[in-house]
């Protein structure tokens, strides 16, 4: 039977805890034919919202990296 089972798992194994919400690390990076630009992280916590990503991600560091590139 299963409770049977359970008696034999000592406690703290049986009880397992975690933070609320989950650690995560957003990452963005440009990938063409030619070459793929580095990685380029987004700090913590910031909110990703489409003038964000257009204004900082694609316009100052990934689009100046693949103009490069391709001349």
């Amino acid at each position: 039977m299963i409770d049977d089972d359970k008696k034999e798992v000592a406690r703290e194994r049986l009880l397992c805890t975690r933070p609320t919400f989950s650690q995560s690390l957003m990452v963005s990076v440009g990938i063409s034919k030619l070459r793929c630009t580095d990685l380029v992280f987004v700090n913590p916590g910031l909110k990703i919202n489409g003038a964000y990503y257009r204004d900082v991600l694609l316009s100052k560091q990934l689009l100046p990296v693949m103009c490069e590139v391709s001349g």
